[in-house]
């Protein structure tokens, strides 16, 4: 069956968005359907194609069923698209998946120009929708979909998670514009989910808190064919928890060191489970930067978020870092509900104490459905609700505005420091008190 996947391109909204990274869902769903039928992929951001050139793309592929990927930022152009694909032929299938169905099923039938919706783990569902379809057989009884039924819109039981993820087939890379892709680093999935439950996380929804991974075995065949294909030196380990469990990360990395895998990576972490030997095992086997979501500088924030981890937790694992020589990455939220100037002021100090690669401050914006966006929604701690959900959320101190000005501030203070205030701090003329002295100023406190 002739089958068009696209990827839409994302907006910038409130300063979030706009950048254009390789879809691994999407690559995985490309690659489970092209056992059997003829895929094309269209990357709408990465070929940066306007309008006309996309409708003559859908139109020449002439597709029996188009799929789109989306989370909630890229919703609307989601529709738009959509709406697009029915004008080139009304008879197409148009079926959409991703972060925003994962969350919402039923939500984006309120939309004609979607015919199906496919949420949790979408593999399966993908092949058994797309058999159904060939066949013109009743998709009714597919588990892991919304669809119109007689009486309205019928979300179907979620389907069970995959338990042997190295039954999946390599995502199908060789559909994607792989060059045109920001960034110099090529994504690669080693585990799915996580078994931690921050406030702001919508992820278990779709995971349920189950950590599964990868055997080393796979994983490193994967590594070996992207070098073979795309001669790839660098890699990116995009998934919500790699260091999960200490003792797959550090086999891995044994592995990668006994094939004598010419690669560096980085990957996203916790603080609380790293220690000497995983890092010093990572820097062995080429990691060159770990991302950590610190979140804030308060403790008492921390709770709030229920990430589970301490001030000190935070002070020790950078410093470990350093002591390896593993480059660490920082992400902050502020702007969370409850959050005063102190919590704010603690943070922006704690992101210039720790001396990261780079600091990276987030604005809290609710996206459906995490516990958090869920107590923002039914408590009305927001100053607007924008299209499909997103909440532009204000605390009792601050509103959007004053928020994104001390975000300018404090990325401006603290990435001027990782890149030249460490010098200045050794030859007195930036000082944390300084730092902290600008902080209140800006805070107004």
């Amino acid at each position: 069956m002739k089958t068009l996947l696209i990827q839409p391109d994302t907006p910038v909204v409130y300063g979030v968005g706009g950048q254009c990274a390789f879809p691994l869902g999407l690559g995985y769903i490309a690659a489970v359907l092209e056992e059997k039928h003829d895929v094309k992929v269209i990357a709408v951001g990465a070929e940066k194609l306007n309008d006309t050139t996309l409708r003559e793309r859908i139109s020449v592929a002439n597709p029996e069923v188009v799929g789109i990927t989306s989370d909630t930022l890229t919703f609307q152009r989601a529709i738009d698209i959509a709406e697009m694909v029915k004008q080139v032929n009304q008879d197409i299938t148009v079926v959409i998946g991703g972060a925003h169905s994962n969350v919402l099923p039923a939500y984006p039938l309120n939309y004609p120009c979607f015919d199906v919706s496919v949420y949790g783990e979408g593999e399966r569902t993908a092949v058994e929708l797309w058999d159904k379809l060939s066949r013109s057989a009743s998709c009714e009884n597919i588990e892991g979909i919304a669809f119109r039924g007689k009486d309205g819109i019928v979300v179907n039981p979620k389907r069970e998670l995959i338990e042997n993820l190295d039954d999946l087939p390599f995502p199908a890379r060789h559909l994607f514009p792989m060059d045109r892709y920001d960034g110099s680093y090529y994504s690669i999935g080693t585990s799915r989910g996580c078994p931690f439950a921050c406030a702001f996380c919508s992820n278990n929804v779709v995971w349920s808190r189950r950590y599964r991974s990868r055997s080393s075995r796979s994983v490193i065949s994967e590594i070996e064919s992207m070098i073979r294909q795309y001669n790839t030196k660098r890699i990116y380990f995009r998934e919500d928890l790699f260091t999960a469990d200490k003792q797959r990360v550090v086999a891995l990395c044994e592995e990668i060191k006994g094939r004598d895998l010419d690669i560096n990576w980085m990957c996203e972490s916790r603080v609380n489970t790293v220690d000497e030997e995983t890092l010093t095992a990572m820097k062995e086997a080429g990691c060159e930067l770990v991302w950590f979501g610190v979140e804030s500088g308060s403790q008492r924030i921390l709770d709030y978020l229920n990430k589970q981890i301490t001030i000190m937790q935070i002070r020790t694992t950078y410093k470990l870092c350093r002591t390896v020589g593993i480059k660490a990455g920082a992400s902050f939220i502020i702007g969370v509900p409850s959050e005063t100037a102190d919590d704010i002021q603690s943070t922006i100090s704690l992101a210039g104490e720790l001396k990261a690669e780079f600091a990276w401050f987030n604005i809290f914006t609710g996206y459906p459905t995490s516990p958090l966006y869920e107590h923002v929604k039914e408590n009305k701690l927001y100053e607007k609700e924008l299209v499909h959900g997103i909440l532009i959320v204000r605390t009792a101190e601050f509103d959007r505005h004053r928020l994104e000005r001390i975000q300018k501030y404090a990325d401006r203070k603290v990435n001027s420091l990782t890149r030249r205030a460490l010098t200045e701090i050794r030859r007195g003329t930036l000082t944390p008190r300084k730092l902290v002295k600008g902080v209140k100023h800006l805070l107004g406190s």
